[in-house]
């Protein structure tokens, strides 16, 4: 058996304001046409291949490519809890390259706020490759915000 990489974890939870209904939202994250346009990766970053089945059980892929040094990335993810306009409750694993980089369990709350909607989205993560937990969490956390505020741009046209 060779010896492990070693496991750091990490948690942490970001809060957005939407001025859309929750319905509005979680459907920004339910359909796959309109996820595809806010849920992908940085500006270099070429899709290779994208799955959505947003129910109990279903599962969700995300593959794709750096363009300048060509390392891959893979998001797998199986959906726990389905509550739509509420809540999603999901665990998905994330693989950089040949390495599986982490394993998380992401909760995401769709909070009714007047006319709006606040989002809640928490995760709490392994990292199973030797990745420090700190950085490790600030780059996922850097990484989710980003997502997070392509949504905003989403929701407000």
């Amino acid at each position: 058996m060779t010896p492990s990489a070693g496991t750091a974890h990490g948690q942490f939870t970001l809060q957005r304001e939407y001025a859309s209904a929750p319905a509005r939202v979680y459907a920004a994250w339910a359909e796959p046409e309109q996820k595809a346009r806010w849920f992908v990766g940085p500006e270099d970053w070429q899709l290779i291949e994208r799955r959505l089945d947003l129910r109990v059980g279903g599962e969700e892929l995300l593959h794709g490519r750096f363009g300048a040094n060509g390392r891959e990335t893979l998001f797998r993810a199986r959906y726990h809890l389905v509550e739509p306009g509420a809540r999603l409750v999901y665990v998905y694993d994330m693989n950089v390259g040949a390495r599986h980089h982490s394993v998380s369990l992401a909760t995401v709350e769709f909070l009714p706020r007047g006319d709006g909607t606040t989002l809640r989205f928490t995760e709490q993560v392994v990292f199973v490759d030797g990745t420090p937990a700190g950085e490790g969490t600030r780059s996922r956390e850097h990484g989710t915000a980003a997502h997070l505020d392509r949504m905003a741009g989403l929701l407000a046209l």
